[in-house]
């Protein structure tokens, strides 16, 4: 009985989260998970939905509420997306999150992540094109590298440098070369995140629109 009460909060919670991820933009998965637990007057200690299950919750989100204003906004946003990543070819990029999903709601960041050897590369990149930038950073939880504490996975700072297009802000992550084989996972999965190459977006992008 209590395991029931527990995994319908944690629903609700995750519904919450959704709700505000695709309605304000919000890309953080705690930020979204600690405004949900407040607007619903619970405390702290309850039993929080993992990222996973808030993916879940967005994707019947949008099933349920996304229209075909959105679906022309998330085309122009992997449009934009695929502009981006051919400037940037020469790193890598990779496009992820809502945009590559489908997921995106009106206010959603577009998340790409590039490989190089430096910030420096993409820094030099965006300054050649006369693209201005704001630089900062996020932590993501790698899959696959040894920690100093036993079974957990290890957490890594990686510079952000975020680009503001007429369709919102990129997100454009700087990973080392090597990340390339070890993909950030989300809280509650064994698996890393999707990431996808230019070349398959732009199929995807094709195909939706034969679609």
């Amino acid at each position: 009985m209590f395991e029931d009460f527990g995994s319908d909060l944690r629903q609700e919670i995750a519904q919450s989260a959704a709700r505000l991820m695709y309605e304000e933009g919000i890309s953080d998965y705690g930020r979204a998970k600690r405004k949900a637990i407040k607007s619903m007057g619970l405390m702290h200690d309850v039993p929080l939905p993992t990222n996973a299950e808030i993916d879940a919750a967005l994707r019947e989100y949008h099933a349920l509420y996304g229209d075909e204003q959105d679906a022309a906004h998330l085309h122009d946003l992997r449009h934009a997306a695929i502009h981006t990543m051919r400037l940037l070819d020469k790193l890598q990029p990779h496009l992820t999150g809502a945009v590559l999903e489908g997921t995106a709601g009106p206010h959603a960041d577009t998340e790409i992540h590039v490989f190089a050897e430096s910030a420096k590369e993409l820094e030099i990149h965006l300054l050649n094109q006369n693209i201005p930038y704001h630089a900062e950073e996020q932590q993501y939880r790698l899959s696959d590298r040894p920690s100093k504490q036993k079974h957990e996975l290890v957490r890594k700072r990686v510079p952000v440098l975020l680009v503001e297009t007429r369709y919102g802000t990129q997100r454009i992550s700087v990973f080392e070369v090597n990340d390339l084989r070890t993909a950030p996972r989300k809280a509650g999965e064994r698996i890393g995140i999707t990431r996808m190459p230019l070349a398959q977006v732009e199929q995807l992008v094709q195909r939706t629109r034969i679609e």
